[in-house]
């Protein structure tokens, strides 16, 4: 079994090109799809403590981002922290060996597929 690490994420948006030797098994995309609110902050937590913020920007509504954990080593959950202008921070768990290709943050909670 594959596993992820959260100090290996990195950030790559359109503005950016990636090289595709760069590519992952662990690449996802992560979509904003509340009404109106903006992402502000992406943030993973391991080894007891919650990462810097993974976003170099802000992530509007309607908008996508691209993301990498660019390793398949450590834990398969690692739990994440999604930060939102005007509103706070909320804290989710998802199982990244599942094969993620998306995390879709609505107005309440998220899915992914």
């Amino acid at each position: 079994m594959r596993h992820v690490t959260a100090a290996a994420l990195l950030f790559a948006t359109s503005a950016f090109a990636t090289a595709p030797t760069l590519a992952s098994d662990y690449a996802f995309k992560l979509h904003n799809r509340s009404n109106g609110w903006t992402i502000s902050g992406f943030y993973t937590y391991q080894d007891g403590e919650w990462s810097s913020n993974w976003l170099n920007g802000k992530v509007e509504a309607g908008e996508a981002v691209r993301m990498d954990w660019n390793s398949n080593e450590g834990n398969c959950v690692v739990p994440f922290r999604v930060r939102w202008v005007d509103y706070g921070a909320e804290d989710f768990k998802l199982d990244w060996c599942k094969g993620v290709s998306n995390i879709y943050m609505k107005d309440k909670g998220f899915t992914w597929d």
